[in-house]
């Protein structure tokens, strides 16, 4: 019964602290076992972040004046722990639910709280993947919240469903899996050209107070315009240096394995860890560009 009450205190005593620090704070909450990490950005925009080995997936939470909204609903199995954290940092239920496209992490859990009375909005193409939506939207949608205003808009990146969601009064802007800060991205079925499209169009927009929440990520939570701009210019260095060697007949495993292309991804941060996956990159950007895929 201690431990019970121990872990009631904890929370309730989170939940003060979050809800009444200025802007920035960090802090971890425990709900069922998972450890969360929930970051203020300020008075009504949380950026929350769950485990998965060494990768961090991110979410938002959207504090309205007595809603919800949840940019990105995480797994299923989880769902229960995720509406017990929306309930801890703002007192309100999960009204919306912004799916930001079909991966596993940004849809499962939407099914859960549709039953429970959320509308889910996403792009149009997801429900040709069996996706649940009550809303669906071509280009964009723009939801106005009072407190923030919310524009989910398509890009060619990663997925043919993709959208980022863009809080216009915060500049917080959710990429999806189109724009991480510690490894290189999947392009998705529009390829690299359009990947890297979106990439310049998302640095034309960015300024000094933007803040750029990835949705996968390593060590650091959210990204600057800076670090955008490195992550393109590593992109797009990547891309000429499989094309040239691609051109020279060597492999897709003899480009992975040369210097041309680990020297360009040896300063992102996940590395060590992902080198032996680099083949893959060097795989689909072969297929959507024509050239031979040869192992």
């Amino acid at each position: 019964m201690r431990s019970v009450f121990n872990r009631f205190l904890h929370c309730a005593i989170f939940a003060m602290l979050v809800l009444s620090a200025p802007a920035a704070m960090a802090a971890d909450i425990e709900i069922d076992g998972e450890l969360f990490e929930v970051h203020r950005v300020n008075e009504h925009v949380f950026v929350a972040s769950q485990a998965y080995g060494s990768t961090r997936i991110n979410f938002g939470i959207v504090v309205g004046s007595d809603q919800v909204v949840l940019v990105s609903s995480m797994m299923r199995s989880h769902a229960p722990s995720i509406e017990a954290l929306v309930k801890k940092v703002s007192g309100k239920p999960v009204g919306v639910v912004l799916v930001i496209d079909s991966d596993p992490f940004h849809h499962s859990a939407s099914a859960y709280f549709r039953d429970k009375g959320a509308l889910v909005i996403g792009h149009e193409a997801l429900g040709s993947k069996g996706i649940g939506i009550d809303v669906g939207f071509d280009s964009e949608l723009v939801l106005d919240m009072g407190v923030e205003r919310i524009r989910m808009r398509h890009t060619p990146a990663h997925t043919a469903d993709h959208a980022m969601v863009t809080l216009e009064e915060s500049q917080v802007v959710f990429t999806g899996d189109a724009f991480r800060n510690d490894w290189l991205v999947y392009a998705g079925p529009n390829g690299w050209s359009a990947q890297l499209a979106f990439l310049d169009a998302l640095n034309a927009n960015c300024s000094a107070s933007t803040i750029l929440v990835p949705g996968n990520r390593g060590r650091v939570v959210h990204s600057t315009c800076a670090d955008l701009e490195s992550a393109t210019r590593i992109h797009g260095a990547f891309k000429a240096a499989v094309d040239s060697l691609s051109r020279q007949g060597l492999s897709a495993k003899e480009i992975s394995e040369s210097e041309a292309v680990q020297g360009v991804l040896r300063s992102l941060e996940r590395y060590d860890e992902f080198a032996p996956h680099v083949i893959h990159h060097v795989e689909e950007l072969l297929a959507h560009t024509g050239q031979s895929v040869e192992p």
